[in-house]
């Protein structure tokens, strides 16, 4: 079966993942699956001077240079395949908007530092700690959903974005 004209494209929206090390700021793409998860596992392989966030371009309340009306934070550590999510912006019929960080009942890892803010070194509660592979599929369900809250995490309302 053929894949059909090279022009047709499945409409969707893009992600641009702000992520700074010590060579400066970058701006990775994500325009589907492959390329959320190439942004992951480029987040997981840099030295990282701040926590990495991801925005939705195509969003009616994004603007270029402007403050977003959204906004997840993605904190990874491959080496305990753990990560933690912050999310700020509107949650969709069952959310409502505000800040939010993932949750899980699971065992708590304290051992494991996950930083929300790295220059403020503000840490995620040991509670939100999730495992990478969840972590990427809600990262992949934020750019699917146009910037909404992934209703695959489990949130809490957090007082700190």
């Amino acid at each position: 079966m053929s894949a059909g004209p090279a022009s047709a494209r499945i409409a969707g929206y893009c992600a641009e993942f702000r992520i700074r090390t010590d060579s400066g700021p970058q701006i990775l793409l994500a325009c589907d699956p492959d390329g959320v998860a190439a942004a992951i596992a480029t987040i997981m392989a840099v030295e990282l001077v701040q926590v990495p966030t991801a925005l939705v371009r195509d969003r009616p309340g994004y603007e270029p240079g402007g403050r977003p009306d959204h906004g997840l934070k993605i904190a990874t550590d491959p080496e305990t395949e753990i990560g933690a999510l912050a999310y700020f912006g509107p949650g969709g019929v069952d959310y409502g908007p505000g800040a939010w960080v993932s949750y899980t009942d699971g065992p708590p890892h304290p051992e494991v530092k996950l930083y929300r803010d790295m220059e403020a070194d503000s840490a995620f509660p040991s509670d939100a700690h999730i495992a990478l592979s969840l972590l990427a599929r809600a990262v992949e369900d934020f750019r699917a959903t146009g910037g909404l809250r992934p209703a695959i995490v489990s949130w809490r309302p957090s007082t700190v974005w």
